[in-house]
């Protein structure tokens, strides 16, 4: 038991050190893509538009965006809240790319007991998303997420396609204003979601040792305290645009990212994330063992985890042995689809082609080598790391061009 409190701690610890910002991105006179790519951070990051030296999409390689706009990709990394959960931070997503105010929505945030309203984006990152160009075409976006931004993306787009039946009837009842995001009707708007080292089916580390009963606990000790909310938010402790205290109230109702990376709720969140029918899917798997014993190919801190992590089954729980192999944080099993959608192993990447791509199904990409944070550039050269963001993009914007002409 002390063994899995320990793997817990460092579990933490190592997702709060993949925590980046990089400077604003430097604009193309002339996109060459024909959607706009929005990068989306994991668990305790943050995007390139808090202006801090070092990336998150980069980390120690360097920031990769700017080397993505010279090749003439349109790329924003907008940041959402760092611990919320996938709902909270797809709300907050679509509020960063419409430009507008964060809307949680009415049901949700009472059931959650949280604010309704959060931070408002003053200006658009893409401000002609969803509507109609000369030739008929829908502007549209792809979205490129790491860890458990994969969770928030796809949410994203759940909730884009079927919106929610509960805030259209709470706003209906209470005649008030309905988030187009609940809308639904709009699952076309996103081209392609691609998924790095993305936890879709949870994570075991949270099933050896449940942290949040004890998130609940301090919750129910400090959340209502509003002198210690108050004090918090004037002292500037505040992520995502929620203070502190926000978070903890959030999380008495299990509202966080540490729920939905349990087993039980990345079910629910793949519950309000069907596929579209338009929209491609891609996955990154990350493996740096050997069956679950830790190699050269992962950090030292990330190798402790990921030894714990390789050792674990727990057969009640559906963690079986092929849960062993991991990136140090996320089992790979878990990055490659979510259970019971569909699903394509591919072995070679480089003999896709537009037509070979079909929507509505998961496309698994070879296996990379490493670690949770290599993908983004940890302990990685710029080189190492560009390569695979490159021909994946590339790869897209072939298809874009196909599908639009």
């Amino acid at each position: 038991m002390k063994q899995r409190m320990i793997a817990i701690v460092l579990a933490i610890c190592a997702l709060a050190a993949i925590t980046a910002c990089g400077t604003p991105l430097s604009r193309p006179k002339e996109a060459g893509t024909t959607y706009p790519y929005i990068f989306v951070h994991g668990l305790n990051g943050i995007g390139d538009d808090a202006g801090l030296p070092v990336s998150y999409w980069g980390s120690t390689a360097g920031p990769l965006l700017p080397a993505l706009e010279q090749e003439g990709y349109l790329c924003f990394a907008p940041t959402v809240s760092a611990a919320g959960s996938a709902w909270d931070r797809a709300c907050e997503l679509f509020a960063a790319i419409t430009g507008t105010r964060v809307d949680y929505g009415a049901a949700h945030s009472e059931a959650h007991e949280h604010p309704r309203f959060g931070q408002t984006y003053g200006t658009a990152l893409v401000p002609d998303w969803g509507t109609v160009d000369a030739k008929g075409n829908l502007r549209k976006i792809n979205i490129i997420a790491h860890s458990f931004g994969g969770a928030t993306a796809r949410l994203l787009s759940g909730l884009l396609q079927n919106g929610s039946e509960a805030e259209q009837y709470i706003s209906k009842k209470g005649q008030l204003e309905l988030s187009p995001l609940f809308e639904g009707g709009k699952g076309d708007w996103i081209f392609s979601l691609t998924t790095l080292a993305s936890p879709h089916n949870g994570v075991s580390l949270l099933s050896m040792v449940d942290i949040n009963p004890g998130i609940s606990w301090v919750a129910n000790l400090l959340g209502s305290n509003e002198w210690l909310d108050e004090a918090l938010h004037a002292a500037g402790v505040a992520m995502g645009g929620k203070s502190f205290g926000e978070i903890l109230r959030a999380a008495k109702t299990q509202d966080t990212a540490y729920y939905d990376l349990t087993l039980e709720g990345a079910q629910a969140v793949t519950r309000l994330a069907p596929l579209h029918s338009e929209t491609y899917y891609f996955s990154y798997p990350v493996d740096g063992t050997n069956n679950g014993k830790p190699t050269d190919d992962m950090s030292l801190p990330l190798r402790v985890l990921g030894s714990v992590i390789g050792n674990f089954t727990d057969e009640a729980a559906g963690i079986d042995d092929t849960w062993r192999p991991n990136d140090g944080l996320v089992n790979t099993i878990s990055a490659t689809a979510p259970f019971g959608q569909p699903s394509k192993k591919v072995d070679d990447a480089s003999a896709l082609t537009p037509a070979s791509l079909i929507p509505a199904s998961w496309h698994v990409m070879p296996t990379e080598r490493g670690d949770h944070g290599s993908i983004i550039g940890m302990a990685r050269t710029k080189e190492e790391t560009l390569q695979l963001y490159l021909d994946q993009m590339r790869r897209v914007d072939a298809l874009s061009k196909a599908v639009t002409g």
